[in-house]
């Protein structure tokens, strides 16, 4: 093999160079480059005539040029190699990557122009003293109508931020604006759009399998520090990581009924209830309406899964307060059933026969007697979300002499028997398909967020297919669609209008 090494150029790691090689048509030649780190790469192959090259250097040093004929058999001759351009990484500017928001593309194109660091710094206090004032996330004007653009915000992580709850139906990271202290994430949402949301910087990276490490997200999640609007709304004794912010669009729907209010305040008492079905025992939440007599004749009856949920997190007794005051609905009778841990409500919740002769058969004849009340099928609901959705659904499907309506949010009708066919994989639609028409009235809904890795078996899908069922099957339902998550927060509100549908008063 013939090879010639040319002169040597002086490089530094990541350097760009640009150059033109050229020899006579009579000789096609090879063009090779050997770095200072002793790597090597073929700039150009087989060329006769003029081309130009270019390449990034791998390590400081000498870079040394060789050339070879294409058929190794002469000596290559009359040929010139000219430097072009010869650009020192630390002369490399990228231009900023266009953003989808307007304002984070000025503040990308004002960091690119600054002339130094001492001018960039100046430029950052101003963005976030600005988001400071007005809060977050940024809201503008989208592209398309009806639509917003919202660009989420963090101010100096380290390695990494993770936007954790809608409107992804994943955990989304945030990008790094020009090595700023900027982390952002734009998105263009429907102006009905009502979510929760928090942030989790600086994730650590441990040695765990996918799974936990996914989970470790909760070591450092909590609520967006420029946004004043929170989940729960009193915070008064949180701490920033047990309580989530809030982003309300334009034209978000209103939680009219979840702010206190100078109304009559019915009360809780707290009962122990022993099931000899299942051995176990649980705390009872009973929420008495305003001037509450037993035989009331248009008295509601209500029986909430996840109980603790709907009385801690989710405002329930007073939505019923402001309700009840504003003549929404009747006065209500509301029945808080905890869960004995969380490894009982995965095996109860979903459907389970014998968890469903508990409820028809020990807890409703048990509060009945207890309270001293009487009530029909019409004036009784089984109300819950996510797992609590699906087995109101499947309690009312087994007994619907005693529980004649259903109010599921975001029901988890995705869910099926292991070993189930795949069609029948929705389990709550294939019951109601196959099975005589009940008196059962449905309240359902489902938030447009609710998507999951795999649309076909997600909540939004699910939810979509069984009104469809149970429609075609004769059953008076109700179905609507949120811009929101899978949260306590969407379902606060959904709740008053779940209510108003099933019981309102005309």
């Amino acid at each position: 093999m013939n090879t010639i090494a040319i002169d040597s150029l002086q490089v530094k790691n990541g350097d760009f160079v640009k150059g033109r090689f050229t020899v006579p048509n009579t000789q096609p030649s090879d063009l090779t480059v050997v770095f200072p780190d002793r790597s090597t790469r073929r700039l150009l192959h087989n060329i006769a005539g003029s081309q130009e090259f270019m390449f990034k250097a791998q390590g400081d040093g000498n870079a040394q040029f060789r050339i070879r004929t294409a058929d190794f058999a002469k000596e290559v001759k009359n040929y010139q190699l000219d430097i072009l351009q010869h650009i020192p990484v630390e002369q490399q500017k990228s231009p900023p990557e266009r953003q989808q928001s307007p304002l984070m593309q000025h503040l990308a194109e004002q960091l690119q122009q600054a002339s130094n660091e001492t001018e960039k710094q100046k430029i950052l206090e101003s963005f976030w003293r600005r988001r400071q004032k007005e809060g977050t996330p940024l809201v503008e004007t989208g592209t398309r109508q009806n639509y917003q653009l919202v660009t989420f915000l963090w101010r100096s992580a380290k390695h990494n931020v993770t936007l954790w709850g809608a409107p992804s139906h994943d955990h989304e990271p945030l990008q790094r604006l020009a090595n700023s202290d900027v982390w952002f994430k734009t998105y263009e949402l429907r102006d009905d759009t009502l979510i929760s949301y928090g942030f989790a910087p600086d994730i650590p990276t441990l040695p765990v399998n996918q799974r936990e490490q996914r989970r470790a997200l909760l070591s450092t999640l909590q609520a967006d520090p420029l946004n004043p609007k929170t989940f729960p709304l009193d915070i008064q004794h949180a701490d920033k990581y047990n309580y989530s912010s809030v982003l309300a669009l334009s034209h978000a729907p209103k939680q009219p009924y979840t702010k206190p209010q100078n109304v009559p305040h019915g009360k809780l008492e707290t009962y122990r209830f022993h099931s000899k079905l299942l051995n176990n025992s649980r705390r009872i939440l009973v929420y008495f309406p305003p001037h509450f007599t037993p035989n009331q004749p248009d008295q509601l009856l209500l029986f909430f899964f996840d109980g603790r949920d709907y009385t801690d997190t989710v405002p329930t007794p007073r939505i019923l307060d402001n309700m009840i005051a504003a003549q929404k609905i009747p006065p209500a009778v509301a029945v808080f059933i905890d869960n004995p841990s969380v490894e009982s409500r995965h095996q109860e919740l979903p459907p389970n026969s014998l968890f469903t002769r508990m409820l028809a058969k020990e807890l409703y004849p048990w509060i009945t007697q207890q309270l001293h009340i009487k009530t029909s099928p019409n004036r009784t609901a089984l109300i819950g979300s996510s797992f609590g959705g699906l087995a109101a659904s499947y309690v009312a499907a087994k007994y619907p002499e005693l529980f004649g309506n259903v109010l599921a949010m975001s029901g988890s009708f995705w869910w099926y028997k292991p070993d189930t066919p795949s069609e029948q994989k929705n389990y709550i639609a294939h019951l109601y398909a196959v099975t005589p028409q009940r008196n059962v009235r449905f309240f359902l809904s489902a938030g447009r967020y609710e998507t999951g890795g795999n649309d076909d078996s997600s909540i939004l899908s699910s939810s979509r297919h069984l009104y469809d069922v149970l429609t075609a099957k004769g059953y008076v339902v109700t179905y609507r669609e949120y811009t929101t998550d899978h949260s306590y927060f969407a379902w606060q509100g959904i709740l008053s209008d779940g209510l108003s549908t099933l019981f309102g008063r005309k």
